[in-house]
């Protein structure tokens, strides 16, 4: 693995490059020097000429390990072997030549740069050894757990969180800003933003980058940048295989009593997983034509703490110790009645590359990946039938293999060498993200889930959210030109074109059009205090169309380096026809709606400056300082400003409910319609039955901005070892809202609410006293989409990094991060509910999100330090030993009162009882221990392998039930998964 601190990191890049120069033992520049440049990952060599300042640059190198070979008559020829390029890697490789009168050559080894001179940004290299070696999940998600400065909302041990995105943050960075590219496309969701389209077989990888900070101009956001590398053919016949298993026969029981007392039952096992498949790649012609493949299934199963099987014995089980926590049941009875949270991915991929003339490259490339599961969602307050069935879209909704089935991939790209000097790229791309969150059973569809507003227990059924179909469509081309001895020394130019097209198209039906909400009682009384949620279903199509243009300049001149970019990028987006029903409840003020489609008027145009400089101490690359500053703006998704103007979207409108015949299922003559409690979506009370659009878009809203300045040192302390530090901070500003016309902060008044011993019954229960808001005047239906005033985030932080690179048999990273990333709102205008200023909206608060929508929730994100590190040992006799070992602050912990229904439609409120971050769960650590033994069998390898994952069993808890006035308050709702390991064997030929 290589860690870079400190030209800008380069994103969604396939390929690294060597230059440099040669001069004689005097120092006198050899202009006219032969360079070539070859390796296994190059069909045909590169061969270039040194400039006549004795410089050189061999551009757009795939990753690997090269020979750099430098010949002049009348000099000693200099081989440098296996000097390693990464993703975005600038190995500078520098020769002295000696004078010579016989053909001579001299070998160089163990040279390998170990710091990119030109590097100014804060990126992580994962190579395929790091990947296959080092104990993981194999989960490229958990390469993000180990990315220095990266805070996670979930601990994967041995793969119970494989399956499903997690979230991250870093550096205080929303995630809608993040990006995903797989060789050199950004195949980021657009309806998503932020999310990858796709999973991944994790032997489909050669290497894995992580860009956190000083991206170049080729990313468009300031969000961490996710770049893969997938695996190619070459001119040898080679392939791999593989099989891993993790059971619940191997794995230990990490619940105490005090864990117990907590309602932690039997914990977060693991019930099964296996991950197997296997990949070829070579030669179809050498020298001519490669081919590579590969298969991957990963079968995972996994138990949720509070998540039951409705067998009726398990269900007594559940009463039980929901009654005693030390009911007389033991932990395998425990284990075997929780549920299964089980994922299924298929995942596909095949790449042909051709030469079909000199300096000419092809690529032809498909990838597919299938997921399905079975129950997403799952936890304590969400039981099976309120979970999901995830699958493909089916064939009916549109093309299969294009827009439905298991998500597609598709690229063609074209690489010609025109000289030494100038090289170009052309890349086509595809992407066929789709997939639908159906009911956990058909029947479900019209049958009205129950809602606990204190508990936020579901019950009986859920909602359908589907299917989304995200088709997008890209073509970039790039340019790198190298112009050496010009004004102010030598330059390598990149230039850029990106234009990108989206659609989005999605559903969504709850069950029954209607939530019956209810406090924990009858709502047959009216102290039941219940409501009737009502919904009309959602259609929604949208369409995004994107540019962008962007240059980079790098200077070079001895010891000084500068890296000087801009880009540009335009987005625009519009609402698509489309047409809802009515809700079958309430056709009257739910009517049905054709909509014909709106465009919001605004296209963004942004200008982002990118400046980077490096100070090579040495002119040695061995101690180089760098700074850089960068403005980022954010990724407009479909939808994003159209969507205020879109009546079908979803509606909700609620109202208070006395269930007259006790059967606690809505209908219309129980709902006092009189009385509207709260609502959302594009819809006016003050004409309900409208179905038009009633909502606008400013014509001067900004992009969300992000300002960057970075500064650090990076020291070769020896040959194989370097440290590095850097400080950075952010402001990240321009956030948008709705905010509803004639009506501001001034429109509340404060109340206190102090909830009675019967509204908390749990021991311990924080039950204080809150100041919440309540309007005085019904709040107005009729919203803006527009900047936040007075609304903003900062951060400041510093990294440290250690990395020493495989030799003498041992080889490690390790890192340290210290964040501070804080909210601020700096007047009343900058929030509408004053409830938030009591609280959530104190200024100088950790920037905390909550995770949702990901198969987790009631997890906040946010950590003030993390420690991280890993390494490897090559033992005598074959054997090797890895590690993982990771600490760092636990999650805020945002205990919470529910307010009573507040008049004027503004619904409940949640209120924190201290500002978020006060108040954290244990600070977290994880230790990973990897042990396998190779056996060469003529061509063939054969590594059998033990992990043993959560070596300490910590049982560290992750997240607690946070509202205080509820049955469930701190009932624990997520702890780390037991000590478990894992058996695998990998057949290499």
């Amino acid at each position: 693995m290589v860690l870079c601190l400190g030209a800008t990191a380069a994103v969604a890049q396939t390929t690294g490059e060597i230059f440099g120069r040669a001069a004689d033992t005097s120092g006198a520049v050899l202009p006219g020097t032969t360079i070539t440049v070859a390796g296994p990952a190059l069909i045909q060599p590169r061969v270039v000429v040194t400039s006549e300042t004795g410089t050189y640059r061999v551009p757009e190198l795939p990753i690997g390990s090269y020979t750099v070979t430098f010949e002049l008559t009348g000099f000693r020829t200099v081989v440098f072997q296996d000097i390693r390029v990464t993703i975005g890697f600038r190995a500078q490789v520098n020769a002295e030549l000696q004078l010579s009168q016989v053909q001579e050559t001299v070998t160089v080894t163990g040279e390998s740069p170990i710091i990119d001179t030109r590097e100014t940004g804060t990126k992580t290299s994962f190579d395929i050894e790091t990947l296959q070696n080092i104990p993981s999940a194999r989960d490229p998600w958990v390469m993000l757990e180990r990315t220095p400065n990266i805070a996670m909302d979930r601990v994967n041990v041995g793969g119970t969180q494989s399956g499903q995105q997690s979230n991250y943050v870093s550096r205080g960075a929303a995630g809608g800003n993040n990006k995903w590219s797989v060789d050199g496309v950004d195949i980021t969701d657009m309806s998503a933003t932020g999310a990858s389209p796709m999973y991944y077989d994790f032997d489909m990888l050669e290497e894995m980058q992580v860009t956190t900070g000083g991206a170049d101009v080729s990313q468009q956001t300031g969000g961490v940048g996710i770049n893969f590398v997938t695996r190619s053919g070459t001119d040898k016949f080679r392939g791999s295989g593989r099989f891993y298993l993790t059971d619940d026969k191997f794995q230990a029981d990490n619940v105490d009593d005090d864990l117990k007392r907590q309602r932690a039952g039997s914990g977060a096992p693991i019930q099964n997983i296996k991950d197997y498949g296997f990949e070829v790649g070579g030669p179809i012609k050498a020298g001519r034509a490669w081919f590579w493949g590969s298969y991957g299934k990963q079968d995972i199963k996994a138990g949720i703490v509070g998540f039951y099987s409705q067998d009726a014995r398990c269900q007594q089980i559940k009463a039980a110790l929901a009654a005693d926590p030390f009911a007389p049941f033991s932990t395998d009875e425990q284990r075997g009645c929780l549920g299964t949270d089980g994922t299924l991915l298929n995942n596909y991929n095949a790449k042909v590359t051709v030469v079909p003339f000199a300096n000419n490259r092809i690529n032809f490339q498909n990838t597919w990946g299938a997921k399905s599961k079975n129950a997403r969602d799952a936890s304590d307050t969400r039981p099976i039938e309120t979970t999901f069935r995830q699958g493909a879209a089916p064939s009916r909704f549109g093309k299969y293999g294009w827009i439905t089935g298991p998500t597609p991939f598709w690229k063609a790209s074209d690489q010609h060498v025109f000289s030494d000097r100038w090289i170009m790229d052309v890349q086509w791309a595809h992407v066929g993200n789709n997939f639908v969150l159906d009911f956990h059973e058909d029947s479900l569809e019209n049958v009205q889930p129950t809602y606990n507003i204190s508990t936020r227990i579901w019950g009986r059924s859920y909602l359908r959210s589907g299917p989304f179909l995200r088709p997008t469509n890209s073509i970039d081309v790039t340019t790198n030109y190298f112009w050496p001895a010009a004004i102010l020394g030598d330059h390598s130019f990149k230039v850029g074109y990106r234009w990108r097209s989206a659609n989005s198209h999605s559903e969504l039906h709850y069950g029954g059009n209607t939530i019956a909400a209810n406090r924990g009682s009858s709502c047959a009384t009216a102290a039941g205090n219940c409501e009737a949620w009502l919904f009309r279903d959602s259609v929604t199509n949208y369409h995004l169309n994107t540019n962008a243009l962007y240059a980079q300049d790098t200077i070079q001149s001895g010891r000084l380096t500068i890296n000087v970019g801009v880009r540009w990028d335009n987005q625009s987006e519009e609402a698509l026809p489309s047409t809802v029903p009515a809700s079958p409840l309430a056709p009257a003020t739910l009517p049905q709606v054709t909509f014909a489609g709106a465009d919001s008027g605004v296209s963004w145009n942004d200008i982002s400056p990118r400046l980077g400089v490096n100070w090579d101490f040495q002119n040695d690359g061995r101690t180089v300082a760098h700074a850089s500053y960068a403005t980022y703006f954010g990724q407009m998704g479909p939808g994003q400003l159209s969507g205020i103007l879109n009546p079908v979207g979803t509606i909700e409108t609620d109202y208070p409910w006395l269930d007259a015949n006790n059967d606690n299922v809505v209908q219309a003559n129980e709902i006092d319609f009189s009385r509207l409690l709260f609502f959302s979506g594009n819809w006016d009370p003050a004409r309900p039955s409208f179905v038009g659009t009633v909502n606008t878009v400013d014509p001067n809203i900004k992009n969300d901005r992000t300002r960057e300045f970075i500064v650090g040192l990076d020291r070769q302390l020896t040959g194989d070892l370097a440290v590095g530090a850097s400080y950075i901070w952010r402001k990240y500003d321009r956030f948008s809202w709705d905010d509803r016309l004639n009506f501001t902060s001034a429109d509340y008044v404060a109340r206190t609410f102090t909830p009675t011993s019967a509204q908390c019954p749990v021991a311990g229960a924080r039950c204080d006293t809150v100041t919440y808001y309540e309007p005085t005047i019904p709040i107005p239906g009729v919203r803006v989409r527009t900047n936040v005033p007075d609304r903003y985030r900062t951060y400041g932080g510093a990294e440290f990094t250690l990395r020493k690179r495989m030799s003498n048999r041992w080889m490690a990273n390790a890192s340290l991060a210290l964040n501070d990333a804080v909210d601020h709102w700096d007047s009343g205008n900058a929030y509408e509910d004053p409830t938030c200023i009591s609280t959530q909206c104190v200024p100088g608060q950790q920037y905390a999100p909550e995770s949702g929508g990901s198969g987790i929730d009631n997890i906040f994100t946010s950590a003030k330090w993390l420690v991280k590190g890993m390494g490897q040992y090559m033992l005598p006799w074959h054997f090797n030993v890895a590690a993982n070992y990771q600490i760092r602050q636990g999650y805020p912990f945002p205990q919470s009162i529910v307010t009573p229904t507040r008049a004027n439609r503004a619904g409940t409120a949640t209120t924190l009882i201290e500002p978020m971050g006060e108040v954290r769960q244990d600070n977290f650590q994880i230790f990973d221990l990897r042990l396998d033994r190779a056996f060469q069998f003529g061509n063939m390898r054969l590594v059998p392998s033990l992990d043993v994952f959560n070596v300490s069993n910590g049982n560290t808890v992750l997240a607690r039930r946070r509202n205080q006035n509820a049955s469930n308050a701190n009932v624990v709702s997520g702890i780390v998964a037991p000590r478990v390991i894992r058996f695998g064997v990998r057949v290499q030929w």
